[in-house]
């Protein structure tokens, strides 16, 4: 039997179960969707659960640059299902005006939220170029030679360049980027990504980008190949 939890617990549970995930190098979007299934159970078990699971959740999936437009009809339908004058009777009035305003919130959130056909990306466009250079700051070392450095970040990212083509080539842009910041150009990594890049067309990657980021994508693989001719 599963075992009850309050209002603030189940939020505190939540919250703890996706850094969790994300303590594992996952996206913000793998993250929600592993503990949305992790607590899918708890979801299922009464109003309070289900209303409290749906709203925190959709409070970090707004977060994202963008809401799949599937996911925004199932939690629209969820919300809706919910009994929230059982609510009145189970929170104190604080704690049942604050579900409400955040639910309130989320549903109008929701609807001013630009909308992505793409459920196969992990992670975003923006969202990966912090996470390349957040990783990459975090392992540079006079100790490592540019291969060993080079050779960390795409094992680190190795999992998502096989994901999608857009992932894969914002992994290997910003990471041409850095090396050729640093200097650290003579690596046989660098050379590989010269090559993909060189080869790839930016509309190979459909919906998975917008057209603006597809548009700044290209700009940029277009300034890491003039630098690494020049070099």
């Amino acid at each position: 039997m599963i075992p009850k939890l309050n209002f603030r617990e189940i939020l505190n549970s939540f919250d703890g179960t996706f850094q969790e995930y994300k303590y594992r190098n996952m996206s913000n979007l793998e993250a929600l969707a592993k503990t949305f299934e992790d607590f899918e159970l708890i979801m299922n078990s009464g109003d309070l659960e289900k209303a409290t699971i749906l709203v925190r959740y959709s409070e970090l999936v707004l977060k994202q640059p963008y809401v799949f437009h599937k996911s925004k009809d199932i939690i629209i339908k969820l919300l809706d299902e919910v009994d929230y004058e059982i609510l009145r009777h189970i929170l104190s009035e604080s704690e049942y005006e604050e579900l409400i305003t955040r639910k309130k919130e989320v549903l109008y959130n929701l609807s001013q939220k630009q909308l992505t056909n793409n459920a196969r990306a992990m992670w975003y466009y923006d969202e990966m170029i912090d996470e390349v250079n957040n990783y990459y700051h975090s392992i540079t070392s006079k100790d490592k030679t540019p291969d060993q450095i080079a050779k960390e970040v795409l094992e680190r990212f190795k999992r998502d360049c096989r994901n999608t083509k857009s992932e894969k080539i914002g992994v290997y842009t910003t990471l041409a980027e850095r090396l050729l910041e640093d200097g650290l150009t003579d690596t046989i990594q660098l050379k590989h990504i010269e090559i993909t890049l060189k080869e790839f067309n930016v509309d190979d990657v459909g919906e998975q980008l917008s057209k603006s980021e597809k548009q700044k994508l290209q700009l940029r693989i277009e300034r890491v190949l003039e630098r690494l001719a020049d070099n």
